[in-house]
Order: structure tokens, then C-alpha cells, then sequence
């Protein structure tokens, strides 16, 4: 299976290789990292170069826009794998925003609904609309995070564990998405990158 992901910054790995310690009692700790935008599923979604000349049209006019990390978060019961599943949460910036997560007025892909302000969610949105919805991965409440670890390992209950990471104080990287890429769960790497253009 492959997936349409936000390749992350150096930063983005640091931080998170900084919290492994923290994650020791996970059953496993993922070691690359990035951000899936789509997961792609389907005959006719095995084939990268088909992949890439569907994406390069629905992309087309999409900004570069910019996102940052705000903090630890959790799934609890997550549509698959084992639970929980830790991640850094991420969000869109505001153009001028420095510090609050206000992200209206937020560059990026134009749509017609409320995700307009948010052009992470707003991509996701466009591409669910062109390769259609994994069933039973993403719904309407898709969560912009890149993952950290997922499922237990250790003594006690993993909900202290996870409260506190949440806890913790995290310094947010931040960086422009200016690309994307088509991410093979086989080989775990990106395979191919299409860039993002006015």
C-alpha cells in the first residue's frame, strides 16, 4: 500500500528521537517518520508512476503552506493495529501567526467548505475526493500526527504513560510543506515527490 505523506524536517525527527525514552514500554517505536496526508488502496492505486500522474493534476494551484508540532497526542482505540498510538500533533499556521493556533486566513488549497482556513485538512479533503476514502482509516475526523510508537509493552497501565507524554513541554518544530510524497509501506521510505505550486 502506499500513501500521499508530508515528508518532515530534521527537527521534527530530533524531537521526536528526544522523547524515546519516554516510549521504552511501547510495543513499537517507529524510526521514520512522516505525516500521511491519504492512504491510497485500490487496483489501480499499485502502480507508482499511475499515482503520481493522478496527483500531479489534483494538486495543481495547491500553495505551499505552513504546519508546526503543538504538542503529544494519543488514539486510544485506533480503526487498526494496536492501541494506543502516540504522535506529535500537528496543525496548520496562520500566515503572521506566531504563537496561537488561530488558522484563519491560512494559505493554501481553495475549497468550498469549512476546511478553507486549514490547508492540511484541506488537502486530505481533496484528496479523499479523488482516490475515494480507506474504509475504516479515514473519516471525517482525520487528525494531522506523525507517529511515534503504538501498542503496550510495559509493567501498569499504558494511560499514565500516555498522560504523561501529553504533559510534556514540547518546543514545536515548524516548517513549510512544499512538497509531497508518495510514501511504500513496503520499503518504508518515500518513493517519489511531487512538488507543491501556486
Amino acid at each position: 500500500m502506499y500513501s500521499v505523506n508530508v515528508p518532515v524536517p530534521w527537527a521534527v525527527q530530533r524531537l521526536a528521537a528526544s522523547l524515546e525514552p519516554d516510549l521504552a514500554d511501547f510495543a513499537s517505536i517507529r524510526d521514520r517518520h512522516t505525516l500521511v496526508v491519504k492512504r491510497l488502496d485500490g487496483r489501480d492505486l499499485n502502480d507508482l508512476h499511475r499515482i503520481r500522474e493522478r496527483l500531479r493534476p489534483v494538486l495543481r494551484g495547491v500553495a505551499p503552506f505552513e504546519v508546526r508540532v503543538t504538542g503529544v497526542g494519543a488514539f486510544e482505540d485506533p480503526p487498526l493495529g494496536d492501541a494506543p498510538v502516540v504522535y506529535l500533533a500537528v496543525e496548520a499556521v496562520a500566515p503572521g501567526d506566531r504563537d496561537a493556533g488561530d488558522r484563519s486566513g491560512a494559505a493554501g488549497v481553495a475549497t468550498d467548505d469549512a476546511t478553507a482556513a486549514d490547508p492540511l485538512r484541506a488537502l486530505h479533503d481533496r484528496l479523499v475526493r479523488e482516490f475515494g476514502a480507506v474504509s475504516g482509516l479515514e473519516e471525517a475526523d482525520y487528525a494531522p500526527h506523525v507517529t511515534l510508537a503504538r501498542g503496550w509493552d510495559g509493567p501498569g497501565d499504558p494511560a499514565t504513560a500516555v498522560a504523561r507524554l501529553r504533559e510534556r513541554d514540547i518546543d514545536g518544530a515548524r516548517w513549510t510543506v512544499d512538497e509531497l510524497g508518495v510514501w511504500t509501506r513496503e520499503y518504508k521510505e518515500i518513493a517519489a515527490r511531487v512538488p507543491l505550486r501556486d
